[in-house]
């Protein structure tokens, strides 16, 4: 499993990665500009490999589960063309701010029972109270990324190359 990366991106940095959207070798190419970039990489969170085990916890459904559960990871669109390949998705400022009201209303207690409740067939080998307490400890810094890309009214891309 690959690493999760979100930035906080300014309507002129996301319009280049809108540009890209479809074209996965041009995505690439820009992501890896913001990668390298120290100031956008500044306001970058990154989620290790957590972010698997938090959105099989508060959005087993996917694409098909309740909104803005599934904007934590899955965001509001997804821009790359092969799945296979890679998960990149975009959330405009006004999404990005409706997902940290909610991760701020997501306690720990209600992520643990996600994180139980969780379908089999989406559990890691890992699932466990070690991979939980990971899970947790990233979430947390999410929470954090999610509230400052709000009061920067900033846009968010997810990555994740598979």
């Amino acid at each position: 499993m690959q690493l999760g990366l979100h930035f906080r991106l300014n309507d002129e940095k996301a319009a280049q990665v809108l540009e890209a959207a479809g074209d996965d070798a041009a995505l690439r190419t820009v992501l890896a500009e913001l990668e390298e970039n120290e100031a956008e990489f500044s306001r970058a969170c990154e989620t290790d490999k957590a972010w698997d085990p938090i959105a099989c916890a508060i959005a087993p459904a996917g694409a098909d589960d309740a909104w803005p559960a599934r904007g934590v990871i899955g965001g509001a669109r997804e821009l790359q063309d092969d799945d296979d390949e890679s998960l990149i998705t975009h959330l405009n400022p006004g999404e990005a701010a409706e997902v940290a009201d909610y991760l701020d209303e997501l306690s720990d207690e209600e992520f643990s029972e996600a994180y139980r409740a969780m379908p089999e067939e989406l559990r890691n080998p890992e699932y466990g109270d070690d991979e939980e307490a990971y899970a947790l400890g990233w979430l947390d810094e999410l929470r954090a990324f999610f509230a400052a890309a709000r009061a920067e009214r900033r846009h968010v891309i997810f990555t994740v190359w598979h």
